[in-house]
């Protein structure tokens, strides 16, 4: 009975981060292509970068691509070179004016994002069961990595992270593999994946020293055995063991990103343009080397609302949990350095604190140790059912509230996107009247009131960036995320107050559960890319 039952629990977990993953999936498709017209403003980026890709013609240079990384966009570009085969070969679909041809190609790719994210829930899975040979603990890893909001939320975009978790995953699977047995053939695969993950995102190449690390410290439960075969498994992996990895990295990166070997100063120039733009060099001062607070922003904000609202209490737990069990460093202690490396230089590395997307590679390993520290206290609580109860109570809490989020959160995908309530109201105050539309020159107003405004543009209608000081017939303000109703009457007041415009409506999409609205105003910028506030003004004297 629990054999046959097990599979169906399974399926149901699928089904359950399925549902989650394809709920909202259409959200913004229609909203055209460019800078100024694209919703998620990264998927204009991804999109930049595979419609340089012809497949069919055999143009694989993606100069967009090479500052993060190619490998996702080849992937992309064969769904592309099949639309162009089929009902769109006869359409450009490098046009800007393609407004189907680009919503196609962004519908397809954001269900791949879908399908790997699903593929990565049964790596988590099947990762936690190589470890510890236990279904349920198995099981709460891959659903902790299923309803986990920062996943469900980037599922539904056409971008790089949620391939490069897959990758992880499959690394950290390997690496459990690599404990039993240290085949050539292995070693290489998992240098390859390694080298495909560097290829998708290049900080994604710090995964191989996952591998590296579980062949370095990999030496049983007992310590002093530890010890004395340390020196002998060192000698083992520089002898052989690294160089097969390292020859697997480098194959797999020539295959995901093979302009970096062809054509090296464009990737280069590529990087020091944009990707290191973005570098905050100075984090690794003499004087900030060791300076940890912007650490903590991640640790205590970032990953939090990640995780939205309790579900990280469970991997917070988990880890301390293994931190003071020194029976399971064997397997924990790899992908805790790897974890605390990664969140080190990235965390110090980026510009600022500000997007959770920069915490995604750090939860399928997260996960990971849920199930580990999951497999130990079930055998540790087999005669304390009372305890393993109000556990598992909580888990149950823990878990539903991370769901009913979710659900929240795909429920308003789904209802009409403000920037398009916005554009509506515009065309009807409008009417047939020439107007001058003005964008507040303000924080993200490229994909905020922009969007909303930019599709009007024609012989009549011109849209311009502004400061509030200057005539127009309409005003928009964009915010990334909705602001509070004090902070709201303050900016009123503050344009009102120069005398040119009218306060008339604000426009936003409400993410309510039960009823309730769940304000996102403190969310991580790229969790609330979906529900901006954008302030409607009007002219109190026709220009």
């Amino acid at each position: 009975m629990q054999k046959s039952l097990r599979p169906a629990i399974f399926s149901a977990l699928l089904l359950l981060g399925a549902y989650l993953r394809v709920m909202g999936l259409s959200w913004g498709l229609n909203s055209g292509y460019g800078h100024d017209l694209n919703f998620q403003p990264d998927e204009w980026v991804s999109l930049r970068g595979v419609l340089q890709l012809d497949l069919l013609a055999g143009r694989i240079k993606a100069p967009g691509a090479y500052f993060e990384g190619t490998f996702n966009y080849y992937l992309w570009a064969v769904p592309q070179a099949v639309l162009k085969l089929a009902a769109n070969k006869h359409a450009d679909l490098s046009d800007s004016v393609n407004t189907q041809g680009h919503a196609d190609l962004l519908y397809i790719s954001r269900w791949m994002s879908v399908l790997v994210d699903l593929c990565t829930i049964v790596i988590v899975f099947v990762a936690i069961r190589e470890a510890t040979r236990r279904f349920y603990p198995s099981l709460l890893g891959a659903l902790c990595y299923a309803v986990l909001p920062m996943e469900v939320i980037y599922a539904h975009f056409m971008r790089t992270h949620i391939l490069s978790n897959l990758l992880c995953a499959l690394v950290i699977w390997l690496s459990f593999k690599l404990r039993k047995s240290q085949s050539w053939q292995l070693l290489v695969l998992v240098g390859l994946i390694s080298g495909l993950g560097a290829a998708t995102r290049y900080p994604v190449g710090i995964i191989v020293l996952i591998p590296c690390l579980y062949l370095l410290f990999d030496g049983g439960s007992d310590v002093r055995s530890c010890r004395l075969r340390f020196a002998e498994r060192a000698k083992n992996f520089v002898a052989s063991q690294v160089w097969l990895i390292g020859l697997g990295f480098g194959i797999g990166l020539f295959l995901g990103h093979p302009m970096l070997f062809l054509d090296p100063l464009s990737v280069t120039q590529a990087i020091s343009n944009e990707t290191l733009r973005y570098a905050a060099f100075h984090e690794f001062s003499g004087s900030q080397l060791l300076n940890l607070s912007v650490l903590w922003r991640y640790v205590a904000y970032l990953i939090p609302f990640a995780m939205y609202p309790l579900l990280w209490v469970v991997p917070y737990c988990a880890v301390l949990y293994l931190l003071f069990n020194r029976r399971l460093y064997n397997l924990s202690i790899p992908i805790l350095i790897f974890s605390l490396l990664y969140l080190y230089l990235m965390g110090k590395g980026y510009l600022a604190p500000y997007f959770a997307r920069i915490t995604m590679l750090l939860f399928p390993g997260l996960c990971v140790l849920v199930g580990i520290a999951c497999g130990d206290l079930q055998s540790q609580m087999r005669n304390k059912r009372i305890l393993a109860v109000v556990l598992t109570c909580v888990l149950v809490l823990i878990v539903g509230s991370a769901v009913i989020f979710d659900i929240a959160y795909d429920r308003a995908m789904q209802q009409k996107d403000a920037r398009e309530v916005v554009r509506d109201d515009l065309k009807k105050l409008i009417g047939e009247t020439p107007t001058k539309i003005g964008i507040v020159r303000f924080g993200a107003y490229f994909y905020t009131a922009m969007p909303a405004a930019e599709p009007l543009t024609s012989q009549k209608v011109t849209v311009q960036l502004q400061d509030p000081g200057q005539d127009a017939d309409f005003l928009l303000v964009g915010f990334a995320r909705q602001i509070t109703p004090p902070q709201i009457n303050a900016i009123v007041r503050q344009i009102e107050r120069r005398g040119k415009f009218k306060y008339i409506k604000t426009y936003s999409v409400p993410v309510k559960i039960f009823g309730h609205e769940c304000t996102l105003a403190r969310f991580p910028l790229d969790m609330t890319y979906p529900f901006p506030m954008i302030l409607l003004f009007r002219a109190r004297v026709p220009t």
